[in-house]
């Protein structure tokens, strides 16, 4: 009939339709997978193109040192600004005493890579990062492992060391040589009474007013205050989340040289340590008349690498020309626990990269630099 002979038009029409819609949808898969195929392709003729090159993970350091002596437990914390030499050195130094009484927990170089980079914060002030830090931010895993060491560490007390700008006795508004607390007690916690303690001890040492240590209040739990920024500090997260004292050390930027901001760190160390009952050997006084001994010691510095599995040591400048497609990894590093390399070239956060042409590798021992490792695509 009629109505049959559209019907079968209709459904003719409609198997066609349908058959060309799956051919065109197949035809658009297939160049699809051309176009992700010509990708990977190229994506992989690009890799044989380059060398890869590998930097270990930079650690985080901790130390813990228990006397056979009951005593006070002080966890000491250096490094979190980079620039600041004179903290993690004292913190550092204190790594290789033996605890007679009491416990130490270290942890010397909790932002190594701006150290490394002799810079402040290469990724942004990590002590204003202890109230909010983005799980993208290249400082987080070592923020988080700082927050877990003061909640597990269950500290006495939480000292945390800088190098701070000026000098507080004659700049009321510099945050150099000063010991700073966030209120004058906290949760019945004396910190004003126990800072005046090691200041009035500590400045019985020093002749020179303009390096006198006064005690710098910053009010930071007050609503008035000066210094709201604090409230991001790692002092502030260890008094009010983790409920231990924390009050902060400050020598100048502006002393002299490395061995005066170390001595300040360690004549204020040592009265701490005198409150808390933790006593240390050699004591502070052998520390101070040996500081040259601490901060430049005989060492032999090297760095271990391995260009397509063959380990070579490298111990002074050095310029290697590899094959494209070639792995080159740094294994491991002589010298100090402060001995290791980064590549000023490309993003310091970048351990791990593919190179085209050429890269320059310095090897330093903290702030100082040691030798430069190039490595030249042929």
């Amino acid at each position: 009939s009629l109505c049959d002979k559209r019907r079968w038009k209709m459904a003719d029409f409609s198997r066609r339709e349908f058959i060309k819609r799956v051919l065109l949808a197949s035809s658009a898969a297939f160049m699809t997978d051309i176009s992700m195929f010509k990708e990977l392709f190229a994506k992989e003729e690009s890799i044989k193109n380059t060398v890869k090159i590998e930097l270990p993970h930079l650690p985080f350091q901790e130390t813990i040192l228990t006397g056979k002596k009951k005593g006070g437990r002080i966890l000491i914390i250096g490094g979190i600004h980079g620039n600041e030499p004179g903290a993690y050195k004292a913190a550092d130094i204190l790594r290789q005493i033996t605890v007679k009484r009491g416990e130490l927990i270290i942890a010397p170089r909790t932002n190594f890579l701006s150290i490394l980079a002799n810079q402040r914060g290469y990724n942004g002030d990590m002590n204003r990062k202890f109230a909010h830090i983005s799980h993208k931010d290249p400082d987080y895993p070592y923020v988080q492992k700082l927050k877990e060491l003061i909640r597990s560490s269950q500290a006495d007390l939480v000292l945390t060391l800088h190098d701070g700008y000026g000098f507080h006795a004659t700049n009321p508004k510099a945050w150099g040589q000063c010991i700073v607390i966030d209120e004058e007690s906290y949760m019945n916690l004396p910190l004003g009474k126990i800072a005046r303690i090691v200041a009035q001890n500590v400045n019985k040492r020093i002749t020179k007013r303009k390096w006198k240590i006064p005690v710098f209040n910053t009010h930071t739990f007050s609503p008035n205050t000066k210094h709201p920024e604090q409230r991001k500090s790692l002092t502030y997260f260890s008094l009010t989340q983790c409920k231990t004292p924390a009050i902060c050390l400050e020598a100048s930027k502006q002393l002299p040289s490395l061995k005066e901001k170390v001595k300040i760190h360690l004549l204020m160390l040592k009265e701490f340590f005198k409150i808390y009952s933790v006593e240390i050997e050699p004591d502070f006084e052998y520390l101070i008349e040996n500081l040259p001994e601490f901060l430049s010691p005989q060492k032999f510095y090297s760095a271990k690498i391995a260009i397509n599995n063959q380990a070579v040591v490298v111990s002074k400048n050095k310029t290697f020309y590899v094959k494209r497609g070639s792995h080159v990894k740094f294994l491991s590093f002589s010298g100090t626990d402060g001995t290791n390399a980064l590549s000023f070239d490309v993003n310091l956060n970048w351990r791990s990269i593919n190179i085209k042409r050429r890269i320059a590798y310095k090897v330093k021992d903290d702030f100082r630099e040691l030798f430069t490792i190039r490595f030249v695509v042929c």
